[in-house]
């Protein structure tokens, strides 16, 4: 029985039981003295009748054979009736019988006095025990209406309430985890607000200013259309960092799904680049590919090829007039591995620990070009399809952006 399973419930049944066994053996006892006492009032009873027939002359055969008589006659019904000896007589009438019936209703009544205090301890020492679990759950559970989940609620025990508790505990632990996650939210947007209100006061100043010079000169052609295109850039600027925010926001947030299925390394990496080899040859640099063509791996594509893009463009900053930026990749029976080399400036040691973070640039490239978000969003992209981007560097040679896929993640 489910309701046997806690462990004060049993206790109490137990003594429950052991009081009424031993009820019913107290009630074999008095019912085994009753009838010694019965027979003991008897045997006195017939001793003085046979001894008055003695005195009176009545021989021994006779009163054996009345002492065995079975049936009554007329006339000793008769006789008995007139010396009052009815069943309706009082038991009063009958000193040793009436003693007897005394001395057997007192030992009941106060037996069944002791009986009916030990089972009133009992059940108020389970009820009491019952009461202190009620109110120190009702503590702990008004404690986790509050926020406070340091406590936890007895589930070491068998029985329905202790599974009631742990029901409870986990629903307190499903809302801890609602409460830690809507701070986390609510974090995380404040962050993502104050990001993007900082970064966006720069374009906005700029665009501010360059309507002002358009709308004091507007006879001068060359100088709107030449502020006319620095507004353009800034609205461009201002599109590429909302956007770029958007995305890193969504993947931080868990509301980005990547759908992975197999692609080819090197058509992925063809698309990554395909819009940044123009600028790379404007510029007097050069993309190099190195990895089997054949080459393929489990990933989201669009997302992937947006993350090597951007560790393109960021080698492409970095690199001067006539450098290399390489692209290789490789793939062993745990893990695929693509890599984003160049030859530039290579990151000091003391921004090598922040480059992933949002807007981080070092002293050396505030009038670089970009909007610090591409390699936080490269990051947050290969991390949430379970990868790694790490970064390694030496001041003056290049930096090296590695991504790993592992095989247990596909």
């Amino acid at each position: 029985m489910s309701i046997l399973q806690e462990k004060n419930t049993r206790h109490y049944f137990t003594y429950m039981m052991g009081l009424i066994g031993f009820f019913f053996l107290w009630i074999f006892f008095l019912s085994w003295v009753h009838g010694k006492e019965t027979k003991h009032l008897i045997l006195e009873r017939e001793q003085t009748m046979v001894s008055s027939l003695m005195e009176q002359g009545v021989d021994r055969s006779s009163i054996a054979r009345a002492l065995k008589e079975s049936e009554s006659t007329g006339e000793s019904r008769e006789l008995l009736q007139q010396l009052g000896h009815t069943d309706s007589a009082s038991v009063r009438l009958f000193s040793s019988i009436n003693n007897s019936v005394h001395l057997f209703m007192g030992i009941a009544v106060v037996m069944t006095g002791i009986w009916a205090l030990i089972l009133l301890g009992m059940t108020v020492r389970f009820l009491r025990q019952r009461e202190n679990l009620y109110r120190e759950a009702e503590g702990i559970i008004t404690q986790f209406a509050e926020g406070n989940f340091e406590d936890h609620l007895p589930q070491t025990r068998d029985g329905s309430i202790y599974q009631l508790f742990a029901a409870v505990e986990e629903l307190a632990v499903a809302l801890r985890a609602q409460s830690e996650n809507e701070q986390h939210m609510k974090a995380f947007l404040k962050d993502t607000i104050s990001d993007i209100s900082h970064q966006l006061k720069t374009p906005l100043a700029a665009l501010h200013m360059y309507t002002e010079i358009i709308s004091q000169e507007p006879d001068h052609m060359e100088t709107v259309k030449r502020f006319s295109d620095k507004a353009m850039q800034s609205l461009e600027r201002i599109e590429q960092l909302v956007q770029a925010l958007l995305k890193v926001s969504r993947i931080d947030a868990g509301s980005i799904i990547f759908q992975k299925d197999k692609q080819s390394a090197a058509n992925l990496v063809r698309e990554a680049m395909r819009d940044l080899s123009v600028r790379a040859q404007k510029e007097g640099k050069r993309i190099v590919l190195k990895g089997n063509p054949e080459e393929a791996f489990v990933c989201d594509g669009q997302w992937t090829r947006e993350a090597v893009a951007n560790l393109i463009k960021n080698a492409l900053d970095h690199t001067g007039n006539g450098g290399v930026v390489t692209i290789s990749w490789e793939s062993s029976p745990a893990m695929f591995r693509l890599a984003v080399a160049d030859d530039g400036c290579g990151i000091a040691e003391e921004d090598i620990h922040h480059v992933f973070k949002r807007f981080y640039r070092s002293q050396g490239e505030r009038n670089r070009q970009g909007i610090g978000l591409g390699l936080s969003l490269a990051r947050s992209i290969v991390e949430g399809q379970g990868g790694i981007l790490s970064v390694s560097s030496t001041p003056g040679e290049g930096a090296v952006f590695t991504i790993l896929f592992f095989l247990t993640n596909s």
